[in-house]
């Protein structure tokens, strides 16, 4: 796991700052490759051969191949057993089977090949092509722009890197549609991001740049093949989903740095703790870690009854609400782009808990969004198959959408930006099943651009790796043939998970209602986060960012002040979504640093 960096010109100053602003990302090691139409940088956190033949950038013998790699293939053995017959590897990485796999089959066909998560980039000296490469659900980052003055395309793993190019070669400017976007979906989709002219690689895609222009291709998508029709036994799809979750599994206990787990008590990371803990019975205990505040809402005694149940080496970490608001600034930096996972604070200290004794965590992302886990899919149930979809859709988004339709357009000043619509969207999605489609946009949007990234970034931000054994990219496709029906049984979701694993974990922690890995955020706000939240969406400061209207900005912080969170009406959570929103711009359009001054937080 690390950071790459990029572009296509020569400026070994350039690549340094870019590389050096994500070196969070890749503490044990760094290096550059600098050409007449080329510069490269890496971070490097050592997972797989932690000797120096991993560095990076990595060339091949000739040295016409440079690659700089973010991610790991679980199947590099086998690919190197196939290229050794006509290669000469020089270490034991997967980063080397990726330079003589793009040599031996080119990009299209290795990409096809790979079982992972990974981000790279690869300077084919022949051809003086640049090969920018994302894998398939999306679960390492990738952003490019093109340079305002003509020399071509700049990439790294985070925006922030992008943004050391001097200010007349990249704009700093909001995209007015992507803020509306991020106010609608909680995140924002497609390729987009909230900076005019960066652009995010999309899951499933590759990038050629050649001769000033470049071309993106896509080489794998999801394909619902089933849909309502059931033509095999549900026995098959308990007996497949078990097998292939070991595999998964499996292959994500690979490493060469110490491994453990996050665990929450819920169905899921209790899963792939308990298949961890089977596949490595001859090994020292696994170790996992729990996150927890105080509340009811705490999962401590889920986890521990897990914990005692597989017999792991369980650790628990308490957090305050002033704790956690006081590390606001750096968690926001860390994210990269306004996010309103409120989870990506709980996950941003258990990460930095853990990563005393652990440099590599398996989670349990991505089973949800697979089979069906959040109440919200239970629109797709077949109790409601009476029911018109274009009916179950608006419901969805009633649901979905933290700000609706109306919310925005009294929200912002500028009016242009008021027309996205998730409803709209799902009717666009190719699945003749209402649940499927909503699943398919969840796995090609929410997961990637809100997930995913909350999990990516609160890890690296403590140089530690995530796995993500659920999103195993055959694990997706099966997925993608199990029938509607047996993914939301009834209203029961997760339903063919749960008929795999009645043998592995405790009954009630299978039947337990789904949770999420949540805060109780009403909580906080009437707490700790009010007076944060307030200052920064003041009426001199809402005014000052000519965004939002302060009228419908104070109508929204009244209504968190006095009601709180309620069914359909998250106020709280607009205001945190909001209040996050103007911190981020603060750093990243001002061009300051958030520091805690008088028990708010000002830009100086």
């Amino acid at each position: 796991m690390c950071g790459i960096t990029g572009f296509t010109w020569d400026d070994k100053e350039l690549v340094r700052k870019m590389t050096d602003a994500i070196r969070y990302r890749g503490p044990d090691d760094h290096g550059y490759y600098t050409d007449q139409d080329i510069s490269l940088g890496h971070r490097r956190l050592s997972i797989i051969d932690l000797s120096r033949a991993g560095r990076q950038p990595m060339t091949d013998k000739e040295g016409e191949i440079i690659i700089v790699f973010n991610g790991e293939i679980y199947n590099f053995i086998e690919l190197r057993m196939e290229l050794e017959t006509k290669y000469d590897f020089a270490s034991k990485t997967d980063t080397e089977v990726l330079i003589y796999g793009y040599k031996e089959w080119g990009i299209e066909d290795l990409l096809k090949r790979l079982n992972g998560m990974f981000a790279f980039a690869i300077w084919d000296s022949r051809t003086r092509e640049l090969v920018l490469a994302r894998d398939r659900l999306g679960i390492k980052p990738l952003y490019y722009s093109e340079d305002r003055k003509g020399r071509g395309i700049v990439f790294g793993s985070e925006i922030k890197s992008i943004l050391e190019l001097p200010k007349d070669n990249i704009k700093r400017e909001l995209d007015l549609a992507a803020v509306n976007s991020y106010l609608t979906y909680r995140f924002i989709p497609s390729e987009r991001t909230v900076l005019k002219g960066i652009d995010k690689l999309l899951p499933g895609h590759y990038l050629v740049w050649k001769d000033g222009s470049h071309k993106i291709r896509k080489y794998w998508d999801l394909n619902f093949s089933i849909d309502s029709s059931q033509d095999k036994p549900e026995q098959y799809y308990v007996k497949t989903f078990r097998s292939l979750l070991n595999d998964c599994v499996e292959k994500r206990l690979m490493s060469d740095v110490p491994l453990g787990a996050f665990l929450s008590g819920g169905l899921d990371s209790s899963l792939i703790v308990a298949v961890n803990a089977k596949l490595r019975a001859d090994h020292d205990p696994v170790k996992t870690f729990t996150v927890g505040f105080g509340h009811e809402t705490d999962e401590f005694r889920h986890a521990k009854k897990v914990a005692e149940h597989i017999g792991t080496d369980h650790h628990e970490l308490m957090l305050d609400y002033k704790g956690m608001t006081k590390a606001l600034p750096d968690i926001v930096r860390f994210m990269d782009e306004p996010n309103s996972d409120i989870t990506m604070v709980p996950l941003y200290f258990l990460s930095g808990f853990s990563r005393k004794k652990v440099t590599v965590v398996n989670t349990g992302e991505g089973a949800d969004e697979l089979f069906s886990g959040y109440p919200h899919f239970r629109v797709g149930s077949d109790r409601f198959r009476f029911v018109p979809d274009t009916i179950k859709q608006n419901v969805y988004s009633l649901y979905y959408s933290p700000f609706k339709s109306w919310h925005r357009k009294a929200l912002f000043r500028n009016t242009q930006a008021d027309d996205d619509s998730l409803s709209e969207y799902l009717e666009k999605e190719e699945p003749p099943a209402l649940l499927n489609r909503i699943l398919l946009f969840d796995i090609k949007n929410e997961l990637p651009n809100w997930q995913l990234t909350r999990v990516d970034r609160m890890t690296m931000a403590h140089a530690q790796e995530a796995r993500v054994p659920f999103l195993d990219h055959r694990m997706a496709e099966f997925s993608a043939t199990v029938p509607a029906a047996l993914k939301l049984k009834s209203l029961d979701g997760k339903y063919i998970i749960k008929k795999a694993v009645g043998d592995m974990l405790p009954r009630d922690i299978i039947a337990r209602k789904k949770q999420g890995f949540t805060t109780p955020r009403t909580e906080w706000i009437q707490k700790d986060l009010k007076d944060l939240a307030f200052d920064l969406l003041s009426k001199s400061s809402v005014q000052k960012r000519g965004i939002f209207d302060y009228a419908a900005v104070q109508k929204l912080k009244e209504n968190a002040r006095k009601r709180g969170d309620r069914p359909f009406r998250p106020h709280s959570y607009r205001l945190m979504i909001l209040a996050f929103f103007e911190m981020w711009c603060r750093m990243y359009l001002d061009g300051g640093d958030m520091k805690r001054k008088s028990d708010v937080f000002t830009l100086i």
